[in-house]
């Protein structure tokens, strides 16, 4: 089976699903997508942090970047093709995390990385969780420093 289609097993889940359960903030729904993809996906947690780790380093190639559309983003990213999807997604993002939210996930990323490889005498499962939930956290961190309102289940 090939990695694209490994999504495609009972109980897996495609990656994108996962990165935009987290874009949203939606911890639940991420938690959710990650254990799919551990479980029913079977996924590698190393694969999962490929997967992430992609998502956010477009985000950080974009960040400081003069922009002025996903077109510009997609040539910064080396997109190619007719789609500049990718590149609209990482330039939103990007843009709603802003420099200090995009340089936390990466430290995040980095650590996960670390304790995945056994800095942490954590189990793998509960490393990636705590990567998940974190990283989900951070769009509510972004809405409160910027003084959007969050939603009213969340705490002050």
């Amino acid at each position: 089976m090939t990695w694209s289609r490994c999504w495609a097993k009972p109980g897996g889940v495609p990656p994108w699903e996962l990165t935009d359960a987290i874009d949203r903030g939606d911890t639940a729904a991420a938690l959710d997508r990650l254990h799919r993809m551990l479980g029913g996906g079977d996924k590698h947690p190393l694969q999962i942090m490929a997967t992430l780790h992609g998502h956010y380093t477009r985000m950080l190639r974009l960040d400081g970047a003069l922009v002025r559309g996903e077109k510009e983003a997609a040539a910064i990213l080396g997109l190619r093709g007719s789609s500049t999807f990718p590149a609209r997604k990482a330039l939103q993002q990007g843009q709603r995390l802003g420099s200090r939210g995009v340089t936390r996930a990466i430290g995040l990323l980095a650590g996960a990385d670390l304790d995945l490889r056994g800095a942490q005498a954590w189990p793998e499962d509960l490393v990636m969780e705590v990567l998940v939930a974190r990283l989900s956290k951070l769009v509510r961190g972004v809405r409160r420093e910027s003084g959007t309102p969050t939603r009213a289940t969340s705490p002050p």
